[in-house]
C-alpha cells in the first residue's frame, strides 16, 4: 500500500467541533507550557477529552488531570527502535501509578540526561559554552530534558537568533553537536504498556513515509494508528482511517502541540477526533485498558 504525503497547512474540518486532542506535549518533556496552562488552552477551544503525550514521561499527568475540566486520558509518547529504525509509540489508558513502567522511564530519562550533557560538551568545544545549569534555569523540576531545552539556552546566551537555528546549525540530526537518542526496543515498549494496562498506537505514521510505506508499517505489532496529525495529508488521514475501520483497529489523532515557535499559531484542538470518532475509541479503551473511561 502506497500513500502520497503533502503537508497539511490548516484544519480541513473546521466544522463540526473536534472533541478529543490526544497528542499534546507539556513542560514534563519538551513542551513550552505547563500541564495547567495546557488545560486552560484546551478549555478555551472547548475540547472535552485530551491526553498529554510527553516524551518518555507521564509525570505531568496528575497536574493536568487536576487542572483540566474535561476528561484527561493517561498518555505518553515512547521513543522506540525496531530493526534499526526509530519510531514514536503512543500509549494510552495505562495505570499512571504503575511502578514498573515508571521505573523504566526514569532509567531512560537518566540516559537522556547524559545525552544532553554530552551535547553541551560538544557545543563548548565548538565555542558555544552551554551548561546544564543554563538549561535548567527555565525548566520546572522534573522536566525531561531534550534538544529544545538546549536551543532555548543557546537563544538566551545570544548564540543564535532563532529557536530553529539551533537545530539547523548545531544540534539537528547529523550536525556537529548532535548525539543520537537512546531508544528502547519496540517489543519491550509494547510489553511495558501491556503490563501497565494500556494500548499502543503508532504515532504519526505519515512522518515515516519516505523510509517506510504504510503497507509495511501495518505489519508492526501495535494496537492501532494515529490518523489525524498536522503533518498528515487529507488523503493519508483517510487511508489510515479506512484501514483501521476495515481491520477493526482503533485510530487516534491530535495536534502534537509543543509551542508557538514554528508557526506562531496555537494548534491545540485543531487536529483530533470528533465526538462520533471518540465514542468508539472510548469503548475500545474501556474494554482493553485498566483505566476507566466513562462517557463524557
Amino acid at each position: 500500500m502506497t500513500i502520497t504525503m503533502s503537508k497539511m497547512t490548516r484544519d480541513t474540518r473546521p466544522v463540526p467541533q473536534i472533541m478529543a486532542d490526544l497528542h499534546i506535549h507539556s513542560t514534563a518533556s519538551d513542551g513550552e507550557y505547563s500541564p495547567a496552562e495546557i488545560a486552560g488552552m484546551l478549555e478555551k477551544r472547548h475540547i472535552s477529552v485530551a491526553a498529554l503525550a510527553d516524551h518518555d514521561s507521564f509525570s505531568g499527568f496528575y497536574a493536568f488531570r487536576d487542572a483540566f475540566r474535561g476528561f484527561a486520558v493517561p498518555g505518553v509518547e515512547l521513543s522506540v527502535n525496531y530493526e534499526g529504525i526509530g519510531f514514536h509509540l503512543l500509549a494510552y489508558g495505562f495505570d499512571p501509578g504503575h511502578r514498573g513502567f515508571t521505573e523504566r522511564l526514569e532509567h531512560f530519562q537518566q540516559v537522556r540526561l547524559e545525552r544532553i550533557e554530552k551535547m553541551c560538551r560538544r557545543l563548548t568545544e565548538l565555542g558555544y559554552p552551554v551548561t546544564m545549569e543554563d538549561i535548567r534555569k527555565n525548566c520546572p523540576p522534573g522536566t525531561t530534558l531534550g534538544r529544545p531545552h538546549i536551543a532555548r539556552a543557546m537563544m538566551a546566551a545570544g548564540y543564535i537568533k532563532s529557536f530553529n537555528a539551533a537545530f539547523h546549525k548545531y544540534i539537528g540530526d547529523g550536525k556537529e553537536a548532535y548525539i543520537s537518542k537512546a531508544r528502547m526496543d519496540l517489543e519491550e515498549a509494547l510489553q511495558l504498556v501491556r503490563e501497565a494496562g494500556g494500548v499502543s498506537i503508532l504515532a504519526h505514521p505519515g512522518l515515516y513515509h519516505r523510509e517506510i510505506a504504510f503497507g509495511e508499517l501495518i505489519k508492526l505489532p501495535v494496537d492501532g494508528f494515529e490518523a489525524y496529525h498536522p503533518n498528515h495529508s487529507p488523503a493519508y488521514v483517510r487511508a489510515v482511517i479506512n484501514y483501521c475501520n476495515t481491520h477493526r483497529l482503533p485510530y487516534t489523532g491530535g495536534s502534537d502541540f509543543h509551542d508557538l515557535r514554528k508557526n506562531k499559531q496555537n494548534v491545540i484542538g485543531k487536529w483530533g477526533l470528533l465526538q462520533k470518532e471518540w465514542e468508539p475509541l472510548r469503548s475500545y479503551l474501556q474494554e482493553h485498558c485498566v483505566y476507566d473511561f466513562p462517557a463524557v
